[in-house]
């Protein structure tokens, strides 16, 4: 859907991820070099990045003693400098975050003994302080949170063992004890979740191979056996996962030598085998996926030297090849991406994994 911006000029996807201008100019894609939050050079890894209705970003992770932070931005590029939430100085590895329609962020993770914890806010700076799911004492690593439109939160991960494992909250606070994907008791580790408009929740991940997984649920509780993509036995470490309002899923992630992969799903449970984007052999860990309005996927990573990259598809099928954010040559890990209803994509990350400054960056 094209988006007015007043004296008769509209902008509209085109079908290679480029903007087209009206006037017989076309834009491509492009990011933003990664910069500091706030030009904070405080340690703050930023795991996730979502946004609500409203258009107000929230970025949720940990900083330098692994103490849960979170930052905001009204507009993707202003951002606060990332701070505690609630002022919480105890271990919560907060690892991902959503936002339901009514604005309630919720954020999940696990503490020092790798207990499932949450956290909310109602406007993504008064945050509660994270606390254990139900209570529960039993590792859980929590690594993916989604939520549908009744406002249903479900979140994914895996237990000691490396078995799949999922909760659910109707109101992001109480929430059921992390159980056993249909009492499975193979490793499963699932790493991402999202749900369709029509409820179906899916999450992806891998086996103890590295063979890409994937498991759905229709009411969040009763989930099937993570099954393997299209039967596939090669190496795809899948790493996110997103739909669009078609209802296409698409899956991107990594193979054995770090080479960007994707799979696509129209329903759910029957995929394409991980297939490299656009045939490319070279380096990039693809984090991150989403989708705008107009069906454009994002995906953001890094690639062997550390330097921010990104690749777009119009399709979920046809991708470019993973690309430098701007041409940069500064480490810039991108961990996540999200996509505001006009269109602007905006990915967070760290210069560092352990102990790095919080970078974002824009695309458009």
């Amino acid at each position: 859907m094209p988006i007015s911006i007043g004296a008769g000029v509209a902008f509209g996807i085109g079908s290679a991820g480029s903007v087209s201008m009206g006037v017989g100019v076309s834009a491509p894609f492009a990011f933003t070099t990664p910069a500091l939050m706030n030009g904070s050079s405080a340690s703050a890894v930023m795991n996730l990045v979502t946004v609500n209705s409203s258009g107000l970003f929230v970025a949720v992770g940990r900083d330098s003693n692994y103490y849960p932070v979170y930052a905001t931005s009204s507009n993707g590029s202003s951002w606060t400098t990332p701070a505690l939430m609630n002022g919480s100085s105890v271990y919560a590895l907060m690892s991902a975050g959503t936002v339901n329609s009514s604005g309630l962020f919720v954020a999940v993770g696990y503490d020092a003994n790798t207990y499932p914890v949450y956290a909310t806010s109602s406007n993504g700076s008064t945050w509660t302080t994270p606390a254990l799911m139900n209570g529960s004492s039993v590792y859980a690593n929590m690594s993916a949170v989604t939520v549908n439109s009744s406002g249903l939160f479900v979140a994914v991960g895996r237990n000691i063992n490396g078995y799949p494992i999922y909760a659910t909250s109707a109101n992001g606070s109480t929430w059921t004890t992390p159980a056993l994907m249909n009492g499975s008791t193979t490793i499963a580790y699932m790493q991402s979740v999202t749900v369709n408009s029509s409820g179906l929740f899916v999450a992806v991940g891998g086996d103890s191979n590295n063979y890409p997984l994937y498991a759905t649920s229709a009411n969040g509780s009763t989930w099937t056996t993570p099954a393997l993509m299209n039967g596939s036995s090669v190496y795809a470490n899948m790493s996110d996962v997103t739909v669009n309002s078609s209802g296409l899923f698409v899956a991107v992630g990594r193979d054995s030598n770090y080479y960007p992969l994707y799979a696509t799903s129209s329903n759910g449970s029957s995929w394409t085998t991980p297939a490299l984007m656009n045939g490319s052999s070279v380096y990039a860990q693809i984090s991150a996926v989403a989708v705008n309005s107009s069906g454009l996927f994002v995906a953001v990573g890094s690639n062997n030297n550390g330097y921010p990259v990104y690749a777009t598809s119009a399709n979920g099928s046809t991708w470019t090849t993973p690309a430098q954010m701007n041409g940069s040559t500064t480490p810039a890990f991108m961990q996540s991406v999200t996509v505001n209803s006009s269109g602007l994509f905006v990915a967070v990350g760290t210069n560092d994994t352990h102990a790095g400054y919080p970078l974002y960056a824009t695309g458009s």
